[in-house]
């Protein structure tokens, strides 16, 4: 088996979504965000109809990467385009653990990488409404610039959802304090930031946005680096790490909690289950004593 194509032995599992469909010219935006931020819809608001499956609740409905392809113009020397919209599930799903979602999104990108396929742009989601960075969403940021890779951060557009719910003067105060505080390394890239309106003209003009920015040569986000050109494991690549390390701080806290006085016994169970849950996810993301060898004598 070819050193490219390894990942589909190490970090891929039978029954994984791969993207078969892609040809020379497919401009792949991926839009990424937490659960229930609205990435489904947005996407049937771009399209004029409900192609994503939509949840009503907090509950996500994407538990794995959907592609929904329109035509675009052919290019200056006639060659047809297509773009590819990604819908991707959220960190903090209600029905799948964070590393397996992470590993999801990793093999979709590793399969839509090659020759002439290129990711366009990323789209990344966020709920202005939301007064707090909760836990759960500044991890699906974080994650997402470890996937993006640093040289990809000016390629992202913020679209900020449920802004019409906000004060004029409430959605700049929040606005600037995530570009600020939170945006600040994308932006300082070129990244920016589109006030996105419940609406299929809004939803278009933040799909142009990012076809406006398309760079002539290939864009290449570091998980598929990793993953397909240094044949690297999930627990390897900088994606993965940091992961692993919210995921301890969350267990740490978790456990301090459990530790406490005065606890009820639903208190108590609902930290045990959360610890329990944890555990696996995180065993999944190190690396093992036998991978850290092959990797020391350079076997790995």
């Amino acid at each position: 088996m070819r050193k490219f194509d390894l990942w589909k032995t190490k970090v891929s599992k039978v029954g994984d979504v791969h993207f078969a469909d892609v040809i020379e010219g497919d401009i792949i935006v991926p839009v990424f965000g937490p659960t229930g931020v609205g990435k489904s819809s947005f996407i049937n608001s771009y399209f004029g109809q409900d192609k994503a499956q939509v949840g009503h609740d907090l509950k996500s409905c994407t538990a794995t990467l959907q592609p929904f392809i329109n035509d675009l113009p052919p290019d200056e020397s006639g060659k047809p385009r297509r773009l590819v919209l990604v819908d991707t599930p959220g960190f903090d799903d209600t029905n799948e653990a964070d590393s397996e979602i992470l590993r999801r999104i990793a093999v979709w990108l590793a399969s839509s990488y090659g020759p002439g396929k290129t990711c366009g742009g990323l789209i990344y989601l966020h709920d202005l409404t939301d007064a707090r960075m909760r836990g759960s969403t500044l991890q699906n940021l974080k994650v997402f610039e470890k996937l993006c890779g640093k040289k990809n951060l000016g390629a992202v557009v913020f679209g900020t959802t449920k802004a019409g719910k906000l004060t004029p003067e409430a959605y700049r105060r929040r606005e600037k304090q995530m570009s600020d505080v939170y945006w600040k390394d994308f932006k300082r890239k070129g990244a920016i930031v589109f006030n996105l309106r419940p609406s299929h003209e809004s939803a278009k003009q933040l799909v142009q946005t990012v076809l406006d920015r398309v760079q002539e040569d290939e864009r290449v986000l570091l998980i598929q680096t990793e993953l397909v050109d240094l044949a690297k494991i999930l627990p390897e690549t900088k994606a993965g790490k940091e992961l692993k390390c919210t995921l301890e701080e969350i267990m740490e806290h978790q456990k301090k909690a459990l530790a406490g006085d005065n606890l009820t016994a639903e208190q108590i169970a609902k930290h045990e289950q959360k610890i329990a849950a944890l555990a696996p996810q995180i065993k999944e993301l190190k690396l093992s004593f036998s991978q850290r060898l092959l990797k020391l004598i350079g076997l790995g």
